[in-house]
């Protein structure tokens, strides 16, 4: 990993940290407990996202750092884009704390969290709700550069577009969905981001990583979910949880308790293989 980046320590429960290559990247903490960083999904800022009452929620059993991911929310973003320059964002977060502290992330935030680990980002233990994996070893630019073709004519066509032909909402969900805001068709453009790592994140990719992992699953999710049994297989430390849910998500209530065991559970206990 690049060299350590400075940070703006501070009291306050938000602020900035300025990453290695001079991004200042927004965060925001609450609760009490054990250090918890989370990890947002593709075109997600805080005020944007998918899960907005899970912090809460975990911040009952846990100190939860949220963060702006660059060209997201309050954080700007420095071209060119590299994967890269996200682990060292995730790192500079982490670096507000003293200390070994866990991960949570949501899909293509989850798969990020893997990258993130598998490149050396000092993180204790990894709860990942339905991270998406890529079926394929090369990294395909044609949603790429279609992405980037109709967001540029017009922002809200390229955010449908992803979000129908790339992500593949079912129609009966897109339906109970708002249509987006001015702030979500602007974190849209970041879009071009996870088209760039997704692609190529295989289940192969993070064969032998070592971090203590929870993965999660809907039992009612997307059928190329059947991914995570593998990547529960080819990782050491990894165990899978499907949980009662709808496509691609669980409400909180079900899955804190299952985020709160995990991390909450002795070494000895994960080492066992008992059940988190």
């Amino acid at each position: 990993m690049p060299s350590s980046p400075s940070l703006e320590r501070s009291p306050s429960t938000d602020g900035t940290v300025t990453s290695t290559d001079g991004t200042r990247i927004a965060w925001s903490r609450e609760g009490a407990g054990p250090p918890l960083v989370m990890v947002e999904c593709v075109a997600a800022s805080r005020a944007t996202s998918p899960q907005p009452t899970l912090p809460a929620a975990l911040a009952e059993h846990f100190t939860v750092f949220r963060y702006d991911r660059r060209g997201k929310g309050d954080s700007p973003t420095t071209a060119p884009y590299a994967v890269e320059r996200e682990f060292e964002d995730l790192a500079a977060v982490l670096a507000l704390v003293d200390g070994p502290t866990d991960v949570y992330g949501f899909s293509s935030g989850a798969t990020l969290a893997l990258l993130a680990a598998a490149a050396g980002v000092p993180i204790r233990r990894l709860a990942l709700l339905e991270p998406p994996l890529s079926s394929e070893d090369d990294a395909n630019t044609d949603d790429l550069d279609e992405f980037e073709r109709r967001y540029a004519a017009d922002p809200a066509d390229g955010h449908r577009w992803f979000t129908t032909e790339v992500v593949g909402v079912p129609p009966e969900v897109l339906a109970t969905l708002p249509p987006p805001s001015a702030q979500v068709l602007a974190d849209a453009a970041t879009i071009s981001h996870e088209l760039t790592f997704l692609p190529g994140a295989t289940v192969d990719r993070f064969a032998g990583l070592a971090t203590p992992t929870l993965l999660v699953s809907s039992d009612d999710t997307a059928p190329e979910m059947a991914r995570l049994a593998d990547l529960a297989v080819v990782m050491p430390n990894a165990s899978l949880r499907v949980l009662p849910g709808e496509w691609h998500t669980v409400d909180d209530a079900t899955l804190t308790p299952a985020v709160r065991e995990f991390l909450h559970a002795p070494d000895h206990v994960l080492s066992a293989g008992q059940p988190a």
